[in-house]
């Protein structure tokens, strides 16, 4: 099943929402309509008579109106009008020819066996050709000496740009709102088939049916990149399909239903299930719209420094997958895309796939039970856009950020982890570990996320590439690996020094700012940092001084003072040791009494 087969089937499945509005959502258009940018909303009676006119903001302006295929696919400067709904120049005697093709076409559509009643109304109300008088009246628009629209806007769009939606108010229970009347819907595509009901049809490669070929497909399936589309083989003088094919038919013979269908479902879908990251937009979805978690939380799980974010994420997670899989049937379809703007005319599938629900549920299940850390005694899952700032963005006013283009091309790249299980890139794990040992490039809310989010990946890269390593996710005191060691003796002196810190001191201890050097010198590194503790230790109480000592004296007991290669650069695992022995003075921190630190500062 291809995209458009997916959105098709999507469509099918949901006819009974076409049309119908919900709050907070956006609409499901009917074939043959499209989303425009309203300026002004006119109103009036049954009877063609103006009731009242005012401009619109921006945020108000989205609106469903009926459209041809000529006319939704327009450019520039020319006289093809839309059935209904059009710019102020299409709709008043000034736009010439334009006024001309608009009431040409408005007319039919009123004298068809298609009529609507707030359609007569309309052409009625444009026959008078007040509408200018009628603007200006309402202080909607100014006028010329010469009666026409000034050089003024409404929101950014000059006067005779402005696109004119209307409201009739009939005594009947349609709503008065034309952009939201499925009897008017109706009108319309019945009055538009049997203008071309004798046109030649075609076998469309998308429904499998006989239908009248698509000459042009709908743009706007994105609304940020309104004008961009999935199809399009209008270029007969370019390289569009030149030099594979003679006619745009033999690369895409698509129908008009199935092609007006499938875009409706897919921008539908993209508004209210997609996700945004960097201007490229990410959704999934099964054809019968069953629930699926939403795809946010892959995107803006919990990444803030507060604690209280993070307690239970995971475990709420993983029970919620749980109840996915008992509520939709294992053997539905689930698609997953990515759809991306590569200019402003093209929109591009940068990733496509389809899986069963239930190996799609098993795989987020499989991501979030591998990918995980602990932080601040929970189990901690990072979101994918958190992991790639972490690998690849830098600090900016306290807050982690990178290109846009550099974070959606990342985020695909561990989507791809995600649903198709793939390896974490190598690059990517090697950019985590470096950003992970130089601490004073970032904040301390910062550094720790980059030092949590780095153990994850680490991690799960190397639990899944080399079999025969586990690393736990609590403090293993009977792990002998060098780097593992040397990254809790960088703890330990990290925590000695900040024993000794007041609560408001804010210097950083000396473990922080030769982090990086003891990366790739222990030995050196540590001879450094064990002459500048010998001070630290002095101002411990005797209680707390015999437990570091203790526990340095236990790591450094493990290592092979023979072994040559203790002064080698430490493998990223040494980031595991140091996060562990870290959190396990926060766990203790947590639990002793406060004589334990009395006399000698308060452990941070």
């Amino acid at each position: 099943m291809s995209l458009l087969q997916a959105a098709l089937e999507t469509y099918n499945s949901q006819q009974m929402l076409v049309g119908v509005s919900v709050a907070g959502q956006q609409t499901l258009s009917p074939i043959s309509h499209a989303f425009q940018n309203a300026r002004i909303e006119l109103a009036l009676d049954e009877n063609g008579a103006f009731v009242n006119a005012r401009a619109l903001a921006k945020a108000e302006g989205e609106t469903i109106i009926p459209v041809t295929e000529l006319s939704l696919n327009r450019t520039g400067d020319n006289s093809v009008a839309h059935p209904l709904s059009d710019q102020l120049r299409y709709l008043a005697p000034f736009g010439g020819e334009k006024y001309a093709a608009y009431l040409r076409q408005l007319t039919a559509w009123a004298e068809s066996d298609c009529s609507h009643p707030k359609v007569r109304a309309i052409l009625q109300y444009i026959q008078g050709g007040t509408i200018l008088s009628d603007l200006a009246a309402s202080s909607v628009i100014e006028l010329g000496v010469d009666g026409t629209p000034t050089d003024g806007k409404i929101e950014g769009t000059e006067y005779a740009k402005c696109l004119v939606r209307w409201r009739v108010l009939t005594a009947h229970e349609s709503p008065s709102a034309c952009w939201e009347d499925a009897s008017l819907f109706d009108s319309f595509i019945r009055f538009y088939e049997n203008l071309r009901r004798d046109a030649p049809r075609d076998r469309c490669l998308v429904s499998g049916e006989m239908d009248i070929p698509a000459l042009f497909h709908p743009k706007g399936v994105l609304t940020k990149s309104n004008s961009a589309k999935l199809i399009s083989a209008n270029d007969s003088s370019g390289f569009t399909y030149r030099g594979r094919f003679t006619e745009a038919a033999q690369a895409a013979n698509v129908g008009y239903t199935a092609t007006q269908r499938a875009h409706a479902a897919l921008r539908w879908l993209a508004a209210n299930h997609g996700v945004d990251f960097g201007g490229r937009t990410f959704f999934w979805w099964t054809p019968q719209c069953d629930d699926l978690p939403s795809l946010n939380f892959l995107g803006y799980g919990p990444s803030s420094e507060q604690k209280a974010d993070l307690p239970n994420f995971r475990r709420e997670l993983l029970s919620s997958l749980s109840g996915y899989k008992k509520a939709i049937p294992p053997q539905e379809t689930v698609v997953i895309a990515a759809l991306d703007a590569a200019t402003t005319g093209r929109l591009s599938v940068t990733y496509y796939n389809e899986l069963r629900s239930s190996d799609f549920l098993d795989r987020l299940e499989h991501w979030y039970q591998t990918c995980v850390w602990m932080r601040y005694g929970q189990e901690w899952s990072p979101a994918l856009r958190m992991i790639a700032l972490s690998a690849f963005g830098v600090e900016r006013d306290g807050r982690l950020a990178a290109d846009d283009k550099l974070i959606r091309d990342q985020v695909q790249r561990l989507l791809s982890c995600v649903i198709d299980r793939a390896s974490i890139p190598a690059d990517m794990v090697q950019a985590l570990a470096i950003r992970a040992s130089q601490p004073q490039a970032y904040s301390p809310a910062n550094r720790d996320i980059v030092l949590s989010i780095a153990c994850a990946i680490i991690r799960k890269y190397r639990n899944d590439k080399f079999s025969k390593e586990e690393w736990t996710l609590a403090l293993d005191e009977n792990n002998c690996d060098r780097s593992y060691l040397y990254g809790r003796l960088l703890a330990v002196a990290e925590q000695v020094e900040r024993c000794t810190y007041d609560k408001q001191e804010g210097r950083e201890p000396n473990a922080i700012r030769l982090q990086s050097v003891f990366s790739q010198r222990p030995v050196y590194g540590w001879r450094i940092l064990s002459e500048k503790l010998i001070s630290y230790y002095a101002r411990l109480n005797p209680g707390l001084r015999a437990y570091y000592r203790r526990i340095t004296d236990d790591i450094i007991n493990k290592m092979d003072a023979k072994d040559r290669e203790l002064n080698k650069r430490l493998d990223d695992t040494y980031l595991f040791g140091y996060s562990h022995q870290r959190e396990a003075f926060y766990i203790r921190k947590e639990t002793v009494t406060v004589s334990d630190t009395t006399n000698g500062g308060n452990e941070e």
